[in-house]
């Protein structure tokens, strides 16, 4: 499996743009959040979102970039593979 960082950016989102793109993303378990290694998650900022998968990197950016033109056009996508991750600052995901 390769770790994945994905920021998508538009100039001038619409209204509802980030949600929809949220909605989306999540049917292909593109998360909005991310996992610390003692199980507690938090979200990341507006537009970043991290994927797990054995895909290379550029099909990664397609799927993502055909998937983001399709909710608002000219989408500005930026994939990253990550071996090791750090964070701070970030609100913790609310357990069920």
């Amino acid at each position: 499996m390769v770790n994945y960082i994905i920021r998508v950016a538009y100039t001038e989102a619409q209204a509802g743009t980030y949600d929809q793109l949220n909605t989306e993303l999540a049917k292909y378990n593109v998360a909005g959040a991310i996992k610390a290694d003692d199980g507690k998650g938090y979200y990341l900022p507006l537009g970043e979102y991290c994927y797990s998968g054995v895909e290379p990197i550029n099909e990664v950016r397609d799927s993502i970039h055909r998937l983001a033109a399709s909710i608002q056009p000219e989408p500005l996508v930026l994939v990253m593979e990550i071996t090791t991750l750090a964070w701070s600052g970030f609100k913790l995901v609310d357990p069920v």
